[in-house]
């Protein structure tokens, strides 16, 4: 089976030969939404059906495979490091040369390295790590339920590995999870299709994709995702661009997936293509590898890239690698101001803009538009004329000041070098002064006893003071709600209160006063207070911690202040 694969066909079960049809694209100049850069070094030598896996500090392992011309596998590694784009191989070999492994990285910073095929043409069951403190390879206790080659292998959320599908003579759809706590594999669910040399990456949401590959009906298309908190598999209705087995896949840093090269029956493939799993759907991309590539190990990088790096094409085996870089993306993080009363500016917020493309983000300008930017104003940009790479932050303060109740919307777009300007989204809802509706009074303390009755003509000692009653600080908020009512749905407006407990001694010596909760300078919350009770409406969410009541009532003719420590629960 192995020999007919490293000339570039399939398996004899699916007797099929592809063409060695390939072409090389030369990264293009000026911007690019996406780009594949051949300046990286190579590999020590060609390495076909290999497995690679990121390391704790940014380097890849690449392990194992074949180098085109025998006399058997190979058992060497060697990792790549990104800040010197250059491979070096480790003194330390594999306990078995394996074809067509998977690996994975595990929580502790080591690699899986599961099943494969040896030199005398056996399905392994077994499986080894690889220690990166000590660059050294030891044997796992467990075995898999499946002997198999290969196979896709992804991390899961809990830290364990999914290892799914492959071959042992026969397609498998199969799968197993190892768990790095015990060193053991346990079955799990089977995939919709049997699939050998298909490519796996996890998904944002703790899913994992697994598209393409290969069984009797010849090269795949389709795609599935796997749960791990049921243990099952789901096809999707959405389908890859082209067939492609023998692909690479790697997660991008905005969540989608990266799957490229890989051949079918037009030949070996130098294409591209992306999941985005907000849309369920793949997209090809304009720009193809500088090399048409099958058989070939991907992994991300630490500065957002992927690499690609070996495989098999027309030329014979591959030692040469490459970089795919992702279109500069504007991430933003905040936005919704909450509650504020009408007429008054909110505090400053921040809008934190961060690039999670690999090539870097120009922005020149931020501007406000939407369906209300008056009710929005921008204090301060330290984004404009910044050029972030990826990974790196500025921020646009951003300050709220309805004019009227309800909810208010507008939004922020850049102006920057992404293929479509980001649109950052504002929201924030106005409400009147005093809205909320009156909280319930604090729990009365009770009475000491009374003291006994002394000697005749004496009094007895008054009785202790009863425990201080309890303060309960009420705040509220509008929420609108959709309720069904004769078939029809209305949006409607209700008060959500929350009540917490408040600590320290209130005294009311005022008939009626406003109220702030303040911290820091920054109100939280506004009201009354009278001689029974305190009723605040929230502005902004109010967390545990120590906050100052300001109290302002009139006495005769002029105003007086009031200031007192709380303490909310």
């Amino acid at each position: 089976m192995r020999r007919l694969l490293v000339t570039g066909c399939l398996a004899a079960a699916v007797g099929v030969c592809l063409l060695g049809l390939w072409t090389s694209v030369a990264r293009a100049s000026g911007f690019s939404p996406f780009f594949w850069s051949a300046g990286v070094g190579s590999l020590a030598g060609p390495r076909q059906s290999a497995a690679a896996a990121p390391l704790p500090n940014g380097e890849v392992l690449i392990v194992d495979g074949f180098n085109g011309t025998g006399p058997g596998n190979l058992s060497t590694a060697e990792v790549f490091n990104p800040a010197t784009d250059s491979f070096t191989t480790l003194s330390a070999s594999t306990p078995v040369g394996l074809y067509a492994p998977a690996a994975a990285p595990l929580p502790n910073g080591e690699v899986l390295i599961a099943g494969g095929e040896n030199s005398s043409s056996v399905f392994q069951n077994t499986a080894e790590l690889f220690n990166p403190v000590t660059d050294s390879f030891s044997s796992v206790t467990g075995t898999m339920a499946t002997a198999r080659a290969a196979e896709v292998a992804a991390p899961l959320p809990n830290g364990d590995v999914l290892v799914a599908g492959g071959y042992n003579g026969s397609f498998l759809s199969t799968a197993e999870v190892y768990d790095p706590a015990t060193g053991t594999f346990s079955t799990t669910g089977s995939m919709t299709v049997a699939r050998a040399y298909a490519v796996a990456a996890p998904l944002p949401n703790g899913d994992v994709l697994i598209a393409g590959g290969a069984n009797s009906h010849g090269p795949l298309s389709s795609a599935e995702v796997y749960n791990p908190a049921t243990g099952t598999f789901t096809a999707l209705a959405a389908s890859m661009t082209v067939a492609r087995q023998y692909a690479v896949a790697a997660p991008l840093p905005n969540g989608d997936v990266l799957i490229a090269g890989g051949a079918n029956l037009s030949g070996v493939l130098s294409s591209a293509e992306v999941y985005d799993p907000a849309t369920i759907t793949f997209t090809a991309l304009a720009a193809s590898m500088t090399a048409a590539r099958e058989s070939a190990v991907a992994a991300p990088l630490p500065n957002g890239q992927v690499l690609i790096a070996g495989g098999y094409n027309s030329s014979g085996a591959l030692s040469s690698a490459e970089l795919f870089e992702s279109a500069p993306q504007a991430s933003a993080a905040g936005g919704d101001f909450g509650d504020q009363t009408v007429g008054e500016a909110s505090p400053a917020e921040p809008l934190t803009i961060t690039n999670i493309g690999a090539q870097e983000l120009s922005i020149s300008a931020a501007t406000l538009g939407g369906a209300s930017p008056g009710e929005f104003a921008i204090t301060a940009d330290a984004c404009a004329g910044q050029a972030l790479a990826f990974g790196q932050s500025c921020v646009i303060s951003v300050q709220f000041t309805p004019s009227a109740t309800g909810v208010q919307s507008a939004s922020i777009t850049l102006a920057d070098n992404e293929q479509t300007s980001a649109t950052i989204a504002l929201s924030g809802t106005g409400v009147a002064a005093n809205s909320g509706p009156a909280g319930p009074a604090g729990l009365t303390g009770s009475t000491g006893p009374a003291g006994p009755a002394g000697p005749a003509g004496k009094t007895g000692p008054t009785g202790k003071t009863g425990p201080a009653g309890r303060i309960e600080l009420v705040t509220c908020r509008a929420v609108t709600i959709t309720v069904t009512r004769d078939g029809k749905k209305h949006r409607i407006s209700r008060r959500k209160c929350t009540t917490r407990l408040v600590s320290g001694r209130i005294t009311f010596t005022t008939a009626q006063a406003r109220a702030m909760l303040a911290r820091s300078g920054v109100v939280y919350a506004t009201g009354m207070a009278d001689r029974t009770r305190l009723v605040l409406h929230a502005r902004r969410a109010i967390h545990p911690g120590r906050y100052t009541l300001i109290r302002r009532y009139r006495h005769g003719r002029r105003w007086v202040t009031s200031r007192q420590e709380v303490t909310i629960g």
